[in-house]
């Protein structure tokens, strides 16, 4: 097994410590309202920290695979699919903490759904399946707008940020500033998540229709 694919696995394995310590964040959450104590603050940090890995080695085993010529099916089939992991594990727990909007991680999720299902069918009529311009843009501003609402989450209290407000009186701005900013790398996401969704589709209608 060459470099690239043992960090697409590698990127995998990540999974497991990022959703045990996705658990005991909210075992914290629901034990104590102060969240944002200094065990909070490590977990959290932890969580950007694996998030923070996990695209550093999906940068290069893109790059790897491609400069020393070894791109494989397995490669193709299994990195986006370590990313989408990762990721949409991360916009499931944002959502959950009202960061991002619901709305907008389910669109991510449904579309990836329909395109893992056009990869599938791809695989099988032997077309390729290398990830779309579209969807590396979509990516890099998940991965951009996710560790600026982690910082802002390390920084202030994460488990309640409208208790946050409310006790705040509105007074911290540049909190409040932070959050509706992070919703734009988001959206510019979701843009690019739908036009490389609709690429999908498009490559795989000829195939749809035939019996």
């Amino acid at each position: 097994m060459n470099l690239p694919n043992k960090l697409t696995i590698f990127r995998l394995i990540l999974f497991i410590p990022l959703l045990i310590l996705i658990t005991l964040f909210d075992i914290l959450v629901k034990k104590t309202i102060h969240s944002y104590d200094i065990a909070g603050r490590i977990i959290l940090s932890l969580i950007l920290l694996i998030f923070i890995v996990g695209m550093i080695t999906d940068f290069f085993d893109g790059k790897i695979a491609r400069k020393f010529n070894q791109v494989t099916s397995f490669g193709k089939l299994w990195d986006p699919i370590a990313d989408k992991l990762v990721i949409t594990t991360l916009l499931l727990f944002l959502s959950i903490y009202g960061y991002i909007p619901f709305w907008i991680t389910i669109i991510f999720v449904a579309r990836d759904l329909v395109v893992d299902g056009s990869r599938i069918i791809m695989a099988q009529n032997k077309i390729g399946i290398e990830a779309s311009i579209w969807g590396k843009l979509k990516t890099f501003m998940q991965t951009f707008a996710i560790i600026f609402v982690l910082i802002i989450a390390i920084t202030y209290d994460f488990s309640s940020p409208k208790h946050l407000f409310y006790s705040a009186k509105g007074q911290d701005y540049l909190f409040w500033l932070s959050l509706y900013l992070i919703n734009i790398p988001i959206i510019v996401s979701l843009f690019f998540s739908i036009l490389s969704g609709y690429k999908y589709l498009k490559t795989i209608k000829p195939f749809l229709n035939t019996k």
